[in-house]
């Protein structure tokens, strides 16, 4: 492979969100990696958004069986609210708002399964 086309794919690279790419032919092969990407931490961190996290493994539920819980983006909660719940078995953990502010960004739905720690929602503080 010529400098140019090495050239080219390195450009291309850094236009994605790439970090490696691998090519392997009957010629040969190479790895190219890139280190200009931030680590997702220092993304997170330069934020204001507040990340409302899973309090435990299990199913993500809106609301119980039965009852309704509508959290959209956008929508203006206060510090307490319930955002939904967390089935481990037949215990449910409530996942909550921290503080006031207005939901940003929705990560979940509703019956999928989700780790602890996991960001849930976003919320902009008010």
């Amino acid at each position: 492979m010529d400098i140019n086309t090495l050239n080219k794919i390195t450009k291309w690279m850094k236009s994605t969100d790439l970090e490696e790419v691998t090519w392997k032919s009957e010629h040969g092969k190479f790895s190219l990696k890139l280190h200009n990407a931030q680590p997702a931490h220092q993304v997170i961190s330069q934020t204001t958004l507040e990340p409302a996290l899973a309090p435990c493994i299990g199913i993500f539920r809106f609301a119980k069986p039965g009852k309704t819980n509508l959290v959209k983006e956008g929508m203006k909660v206060k510090k307490g609210h319930n955002l939904g719940l967390v089935e481990a078995g037949k215990n449910f953990k409530t996942v909550t708002a921290a503080q006031d502010g207005f939901v940003k960004i929705v990560c979940v739905e509703d019956g999928k399964a989700v780790e602890y720690g996991q960001p849930l929602f976003f919320i902009e503080p008010k």
